[in-house]
């Protein structure tokens, strides 16, 4: 039988996080809570539980049983995908020996647990149309039916992901959906900035809660992120815990839920969610929350490491966001026909939504209530969400004078006489680098208005921070240096 194996360090690391947190935990989930959290600190399998011995023993290797070459570059796909077929009615074991395998469209089913063998390494298939969006591997993100009991592990150590040189950067490698008990890990993923966070925890617009319940996310880490995504984003999700995760650029755990399909349905969103040791280099953040429309449950994390990051935790409000359903010309415009009816400063920023086919206005955390109380139907009546009270400790920053991926919004908060340092990497303006900025940014209120919530961060460790940095910005923090982007060199 094989044995779930956990370090005695991440156990202790566990148990300790749960004791600390537990009188933070709110009344109404406290006894259930509770009972799950005492079990964690003893096994992991509060969130997945490993296969059968039955299970196990019943293994077929890819390459011998399905003919499948692995040192071509032809698509495997279409062979890996009968044979999780084949073995899904009794369950088993699939084990891709080392080598190299072309894969797109991987339909994960129920009761199958794929083992790729260290220093193996997962393409996408070649020749992938530009403008379509790809996944390698797919957890019931589309399908109808639920799956469960599945599992996609590294053997005998990482395995390799590499997504570069692709003819399409929109390339997903595991899109997490309508699944239970599930378990991924043991991997890199070696990325060129391709535009999705490379996995996803989704939401499925299906009968019920039809998004991912009971999972672990461990041991992966990617290279050259894009700013905007990184490696996971989670929309959805239930029971989560996420460790021993990193990411070189953007971002290691993006809990953003912003997906318009949830908003429709008016359910999704994430909850009970735990991670440990969460690190990112040269990159965003680690860690960042930020809830759109939706309202989302405690989050629990100890363990984060930011080396040469804008911040460590980065926290957004919830806010309410208008589309512009007359389909103006330019986003000024539909601007300024919002603040015509909330007031100047009540559009925080304008961007298009939709692919790129509708305006849409983000309202500033000040208007919330007015929006959402207002008479007109234009703008009332959309809740902006939030997360439930929720910790992140033990966080650990170096500051390094230059590599950190910064926006546009965080620029005022450093210093002038810091902005030589920054650079602008291309002609988009969508990030810049510079020097690392300061531990968090957190521009909720931290009360019980709309859209604001409290994240209650604690520092075990701040290296190399110039003393004129402000290293916890807040909403209502001052700002530093008012000089414009045009000033900013392109990097070279």
């Amino acid at each position: 039988m094989m044995k779930l194996k956990i370090k005695h360090v991440y156990v202790a690391t566990m148990a300790t996080m749960l004791i600390g947190c537990s009188k933070e935990i709110e009344e109404v989930e406290n006894t259930e809570q509770a009972e799950v959290l005492t079990e964690v600190s003893a096994q992991v399998s509060n969130f997945y539980k490993p296969p059968t011995a039955a299970v196990l023993r019943n293994k077929v290797n890819l390459v011998t049983a399905y003919n499948v070459n692995n040192r071509d570059a032809n698509d495997d796909t279409e062979k890996l995908n009968k044979a999780i077929k084949d073995i899904s009615g009794s369950g088993g074991v699939i084990i891709l020996p080392k080598g190299k395998y072309y894969l797109n469209k991987v339909r994960m089913r129920s009761n199958v647990h794929l083992q790729i063998e260290k220093g193996s390494t997962i393409y996408p298939t070649k020749g992938l149309t530009p403008a379509k969006n790809h996944r390698i591997f797919d957890f019931a993100s589309k399908t109808e039916d639920k799956i469960k009991n599945v599992s996609i592990t590294g053997k005998g150590g990482k395995f390799n992901v590499d997504v570069r040189g692709n003819s399409s950067k929109n390339i997903i490698v595991a899109d997490v959906g309508n699944v239970d008990n599930f378990k991924i890990a043991n991997f890199s993923i070696k990325d060129e900035k391709t535009v999705f966070a490379s996995i996803l925890i989704s939401f499925t617009n299906k009968a019920g809660d039809a998004w991912p319940h009971n999972g672990i996310i461990e041991n992966i880490n990617q290279t050259n992120a894009h700013t905007g995504y990184g490696l996971i984003q989670a929309y959805a999700a239930d029971n989560i815990l996420f460790n021993n995760l990193s990411c070189t650029g953007g971002v290691t755990l993006r809990l953003e839920t912003d997906n318009l399909a949830m908003k429709t349905a008016k359910k999704g969103g994430v909850r009970k969610i735990f991670a440990t040791n969460i690190e990112n280099k040269n990159g965003l953040t680690p860690v960042m929350f930020s809830p759109h429309f939706m309202e989302n449950g405690k989050v629990t994390i100890d363990g984060v490491t930011a080396i040469g990051c804008a911040y460590a935790v980065r926290v957004e409000h919830g806010f309410i966001e208008l589309f512009d359903k007359q389909n103006r010309a330019s986003g000024e415009a539909f601007k300024n026909y919002i603040e015509g009816i909330l007031g100047n400063g009540s559009v925080e920023v304008v961007y298009k939504r939709n692919n790129g086919r509708t305006w849409a206005a983000r309202i500033a955390n000040d208007f919330n209530e007015k929006a959402y109380n207002h008479s007109n139907p234009a703008v009332n009546g959309i809740k902006p969400g939030k997360f439930a009270n929720s910790t992140v400790k033990n966080v650990k920053v170096v500051y390094k004078n230059t590599g950190a991926k910064l926006k546009q919004a965080f620029l005022p908060y450093l210093p002038c006489s810091e902005w030589s340092k920054l650079c602008k990497p291309g002609p988009s303006g969508f990030e810049f680098n510079g020097p690392s900025l300061g531990v968090t940014i957190d521009n909720t209120k931290r009360d019980n208005s709309l859209g604001n919530y409290n994240v209650n961060v604690s520092t075990s460790n701040v290296q190399g921070f110039p003393s004129s940095h402000i290293l916890h910005v807040k909403y209502n923090t001052a700002k530093k240096c008012n000089k414009g982007v045009g000033t900013i060199n392109s990097c070279n």
